[in-house]
């Protein structure tokens, strides 16, 4: 039954990727609703499948790239429903969306099937307590880059005078730098305390707390990269379109420390590879 939620949840993010994208073509109150529509109807679904995963497995089922992209999908999803509230913004619908729906099929690619017996790590909550809180992060950050990808597109657009359509479908400047002010706080906090319970988790299990792992190391890379933005923000008061580039730039290696360390470079975080694909089934 999860497998089957999870399949119509991408369905419903696919269709709403569609509607946002006619929106952009073809103005209209009625396709943002629809788009919006499905979005919340996707996430509902993809968290009923969590939720039957839990239940079914008897633990929290994050063990697995398959889960950890779904998860990852269902915060950013839930991030920007979140952020609808607040800024009713059809753009960002037009790339969560689609973001959402490609980190559910490369998802599928993977086994959705839990090995069993289930490796004896697996079974500490501190697993939930620690992936939650890196996914977390990560979906904080997305949102920031979108949110910095705009920046960036509506400032060329006013210095090139282009004042047409499309920039006024972007929100303000004001509000884009407001998104990359707010949430930059809010990742770090969830990136921090993400590395910490990792490092609680590893001490617990083999008795030193950290190993030079390759996520590990990249991951502290990270921390440092939104350290220093942080810092620039700040204390510096960087704003506007440089801290929107650090940004992109940000979630570019959170990206790479997400997927890029895990399938390249081993470890013990690393991606066993494709297996049997939830689409396959």
């Amino acid at each position: 039954m999860d497998l089957i939620f999870f399949k119509v949840a991408v369905v419903f993010y696919l269709s709403s990727s569609m509607s946002y994208l006619i929106f952009l073509v073809f103005p209209s109150i009625k396709s943002t609703s629809v788009a919006l529509g499905c979005a919340v109807v996707g996430f509902v679904l993809q968290g009923l499948s969590i939720i039957h995963r839990a239940v079914f497995f008897g633990f929290f089922p994050l063990g697995t790239p398959f889960d950890a992209l779904s998860f990852f999908a269902w915060f950013v999803i839930g991030l920007f429903l979140l952020l609808q509230c607040r800024i009713p913004s059809p753009i960002f619908g037009a790339i969560v969306t689609p973001m959402a729906s490609v980190l559910m099929l490369f998802g599928s690619t993977f086994s959705y099937q839990v090995r069993e017996p289930l490796v004896p790590i697996l079974r500490s909550w501190w697993l939930p307590i620690h992936v939650t809180l890196a996914l977390a992060g990560n979906a904080v950050f997305a949102l920031m880059a979108i949110g910095g990808l705009m920046y960036i597109l509506q400032e060329r657009l006013i210095k090139g005078k282009r004042i047409g359509r499309f920039y006024r479908l972007l929100p303000s400047l004001e509000t884009l730098d407001k998104i990359n002010r707010h949430g930059l706080p809010v990742g770090f906090f969830l990136l921090t305390v993400g590395i910490i319970s990792g490092a609680l988790w590893a001490g617990s299990v083999w008795g030193f707390y950290w190993s030079w792992d390759p996520k590990e190391t990249w991951s502290l890379i990270t921390w440092f990269a939104y350290a220093a933005m942080v810092h620039q923000r700040v204390v510096l008061g960087w704003r506007g379109k440089r801290a929107a580039v650090l940004a992109l730039i940000g979630f570019g290696l959170v990206m790479f420390t997400f997927l890029g360390v895990s399938a390249l470079l081993g470890g013990h975080h690393a991606f066993k590879g494709p297996g049997v694909g939830a689409f396959a089934s």
